[in-house]
């Protein structure tokens, strides 16, 4: 069957992201590249971006009408509800929807949420990465559970930049600015009085008091943010609202590399992280469980060896771009198989 890929981060009709990893005998898959310029950190999109998204929606569900049968898979919530919108209102029920990649912030109230509630049931699969949002997304649409499907979130594995342990200048780091919990962290550490590096927004720092140990640094690129984490002691991701699925990406990519790494047991975390095995998970708001954490692998050399070592297999074996695309492959054809045989 014929799929349209449609996602923000694409510019390009040149097969990327999981298409290359999809058997061509089974599935064809053409992406519908974006003409527009997509901001990640923004907290809430624009109408011009909602603009930039109703383009894009309608520039691939146009295409459903000449080419048949055709399916849809959607990477970015927004652009699932545009082309869910235009499939109610088309009344077109036959064009299969995936929506990859399906990650609020938190569910819409409201208007947007009506809205939602309105065209998001012409979604066939949603695809979460967090068992959590299955509960948080089905109760909100009114959907039933069996509409949403866990799947890890995926990033590409490379062979070459991995951790290893300097010793000559050891420190913490932590990275990433939603729902971080770096007071916390900053108190944990300044009772340790380990050299902690916190990479983040102003604003989710801009209020803390820290201890001497600890830095703030912002406005870094993803690479000098992937430096600091290949040679730091060890990589912490503490979360504040642990209801709210987050922390993911900096989880994977910190397990991808082989950073041993402490976090807080959470929606975000305990669907990747293997406690004790792959990564420490410590309790939420308990300051005395991260110290203990820290404590125990920055005192640990055998410890942090193991964690690196699993972490990295453990990417390996279950957040590849080719292990999501075989998920992604079993979904379109159980989709495929429901369509209506041509006479």
């Amino acid at each position: 069957m014929d799929w349209l890929v449609l996602s923000p981060f694409v510019k390009t009709t040149y097969p990327g992201w999981l298409m290359p990893f999809i058997d061509p005998a089974k599935h064809q898959t053409r992406q519908v590249p974006a003409d527009y310029d997509h901001d990640r950190s923004r907290a809430v999109s624009s109408g011009r971006q909602w603009l930039d998204y109703l383009r894009h929606g309608w520039r691939g569900f146009r295409q459903t009408f000449s080419r048949q049968p055709v399916g849809i898979v959607t990477a970015f919530p927004q652009l699932a509800v545009i082309v869910a919108l235009l499939k109610t209102l088309s009344g077109r029920k036959n064009v299969p929807l995936i929506a990859w990649c399906f990650n609020l912030a938190q569910p819409y109230g409201g208007i947007k949420g009506k809205l939602a509630r309105f065209c998001l049931p012409a979604v066939d699969v949603f695809v979460v990465h967090s068992r959590a949002e299955i509960e948080i997304y089905s109760t909100w649409l009114q959907l039933p559970r069996e509409r949403f499907v866990f799947v890890p979130l995926s990033a590409e594995i490379r062979d070459t930049d991995t951790w290893f342990d300097k010793g000559d200048d050891p420190y913490i780091v932590a990275l990433g600015t939603a729902n971080r919990d770096y007071a916390l962290l900053s108190e944990a550490a300044g009772q340790l009085g380990y050299k902690t590096i916190i990479v983040a927004g102003s604003h989710a720092t801009a209020h803390i008091q820290a201890p001497p140990c600890v830095s703030f640094r912002s406005n870094l690129t993803l690479a000098e943010c992937h430096q600091l984490a290949l040679h730091s002691r060890v990589n912490v991701i503490p979360i504040a609202d642990v209801k709210a699925p987050s922390g993911q990406v900096t989880v994977i990519e910190s397990m991808m590399r082989g950073v041993p790494m402490v976090a807080t047991a959470c929606a975000g975390t305990s669907d990747y992280v293997v406690d004790g095995v792959d990564g420490i998970l410590v309790a939420p708001n308990d300051v005395a469980a991260m110290v203990n954490a820290l404590r125990t692998v920055w005192e640990d050399a055998a410890l942090r060896s193991a964690l690196s070592r699993n972490a990295r297999q453990a990417s390996l074996d279950k957040f590849t771009f080719p292990a999501a695309a075989a998920r992604l492959t079993e979904l379109m054809t159980q989709l495929a198989n429901r369509q209506p045989r041509p006479d």
